[in-house]
């Protein structure tokens, strides 16, 4: 007798974690995709007017700083899609910065990258791509983290070519910097990208989902992160293996610069120290700020940083 309840409480305390992780995992991957659906909590943040280089801002390079800019428009396989093109404080430059933003973000956040870009002669292009506002919306309607936003970036540096364009840097911040990993990966043009500045870039979202789990001390966190990531491919329709991008940026391109913040709690900056292990010669900007924040919380060195790296750049051979 007392075996055989020994045996129903082993049966039911298995079937409680059973349920536990199933029930958290499923929750889990229910907030994965409220953050890839379009029109969730991660698209249309509050913008403001105030400061052109705090992020969210809201307005065109002219309203924001009185620079002079084009309004150009990108034919994509979706149909056209806006941006900016900014050119260098004086003259005409054959080196081009295609700058893409991250989840629900807008083209404006690129005005820090481009404030350093800018007076060292090169030109500045800021992408809206599909499922912003004033672009095609994706028949899916889901950001899927690069793996189809790579073929409007593909079709801005095409773009850029046909403008006069020689030598392509590639920005990008958060998941700007997966669609420029998937870009690198997929496009027979990506040979011709010089180097790529990336900021917060989420390389991975199986190690995403996983840092999450982490962030919240959950029992079993192991046990939950595994189901989440079984269910999450099902019910969003993105294999989480196809998002990693981390070797892609071991061998491409020539030059890289990364700004990571140690307390951010969406992108684990485990992402860019890996990063950096696999690129040595990578330029490291490695604070202690929040998600895409770094330059909030050191302007002046991650402008040095960025403004030296940009300098080795043009430096070089193309």
């Amino acid at each position: 007798m007392t075996r055989k309840l020994f045996s129903w409480l082993v049966a039911i305390a298995l079937l409680a974690l059973a349920a536990y992780c199933a029930g958290i995992g499923w929750q889990l991957s229910s907030g994965v995709k409220q953050m890839v659906t379009v029109g969730g909590p991660f698209t249309n943040p509050p913008l403001q007017t105030r400061d052109p280089l705090a992020l969210d801002y809201d307005g065109d390079p002219e309203r924001a700083f009185g620079w002079s800019f084009e309004t150009i428009s990108i034919s994509s396989e979706l149909g056209p899609l806006p941006a900016w093109v900014v050119p260098p404080a004086s003259g005409r430059s054959a080196t081009w910065m295609i700058y893409v933003h991250g989840i629900g973000a807008v083209r404006e956040d690129g005005y820090r990258v481009m404030s350093v870009a800018r007076p060292l002669g090169i030109t500045t292009l800021l992408l809206a791509y599909r499922n912003d506002a004033g672009a095609p919306r994706s028949p899916d309607g889901l950001y899927r983290f690069g793996l189809s936003e790579w073929r409007d970036l593909d079709a801005a540096v095409q773009t850029a070519r046909r403008l006069g364009a020689r030598r392509i840097i590639l920005a990008g911040q958060s998941m700007g910097g997966a669609i420029i990993g998937q870009y690198l990966r997929h496009s027979p043009q990506a040979a011709d990208v010089t180097a790529a500045v990336l900021d917060a870039p989420a390389l991975d979202l199986r190690a995403t989902l996983r840092h999450f789990v982490e962030s919240k001390h959950l029992p079993l966190s192991g046990a939950v992160t595994w189901v989440a990531t079984q269910i999450t491919p099902w019910r969003v329709g993105i294999d989480l293996d196809d998002t990693l991008t981390l070797p892609v940026f071991a061998t491409r391109p020539r030059f890289l610069f990364d700004a990571h913040g140690d307390t951010d709690a969406l992108v684990p900056i485990g992402i860019s120290d890996e990063l950096k292990r696999l690129r040595p010669d990578m330029t490291y900007v490695r604070t202690h700020a929040r998600h895409v924040e770094s330059w909030s919380e050191d302007p002046q060195r991650y402008q040095a940083a960025l403004h030296g790296f940009l300098q080795k750049v043009l430096a070089a051979t193309p």
